[in-house]
């Protein structure tokens, strides 16, 4: 059976609620986690799926403390992993502080042989498919701009503002926050979404 896929508007980069092109994106039907990718190494390999989860943990471990000794982590038939760092902008090496560069993102670039295997995938439109019209940076807009307004916003609000599921609101949630556009308050159900000032963003 080969993946779904939904048609979506682009974002309009002018703003002026004219029509735009669709495009294609996967519908996900889930997230596969490791104990489900050890269970079907170990049942092509002939390994038990203990022993396959926990050499899939060791390579986790392996690839986190190169990574932080600032390598580029390549497995050759899958692709290379590297990570991305933030700061303030200068204008002068010498207005930035060390303590201020910190880590940013892991970026992952799939390899030649992964994307030619991906390339024959078998695709068939989800005339089903009910999603949000709304792209990430759309949805993350529409929040930031209203905030200008609101001060604060819950995960609940997001997914009534922009029409998505929680998983989708709190995944573009913690990116604003990892992009520190916002902070998190509180714990659990209390959690609040507060913006970040100008002044905190360059401290």
């Amino acid at each position: 059976m080969g993946a779904k896929y939904a048609l979506y508007e682009n974002p309009n980069p002018k703003g002026d609620g004219k029509k735009q092109p669709l495009h294609a994106r996967i519908v996900p039907k889930g997230t596969i986690h490791t104990q489900e990718i050890a269970e079907e190494i170990a049942d092509s390999c002939g390994y038990s799926t203990a022993i396959t989860k926990g050499m899939l943990d060791a390579l986790a471990k392996v690839i986190s403390k190169n990574l932080r000794r600032g390598y580029t982590v390549e497995l050759n038939d899958l692709g290379s992993f590297s990570i991305s760092l933030k700061c303030r902008p200068v204008m002068d090496k010498k207005e930035l502080r060390s303590w201020s560069v910190r880590f940013g993102n892991v970026h992952f670039k799939g390899s030649k042989k992964l994307k030619q295997q991906l390339g024959p995938i078998d695709l068939e439109r989800d005339s089903e498919a009910v999603a949000t019209h709304y792209v990430p940076e759309q949805r993350k807009g529409r929040m930031l701009n209203a905030m200008e307004e609101k001060e604060y916003f819950t995960a609940a609000q997001y997914m009534r503002l922009n029409g998505c599921n929680r998983s989708t609101a709190v995944r573009d949630l913690n990116e604003l926050i990892e992009d520190g556009k916002i902070k998190k308050l509180g714990y659990g159900k209390a959690v609040l979404y507060v913006p970040v000032n100008r002044k905190e963003e360059h401290e």
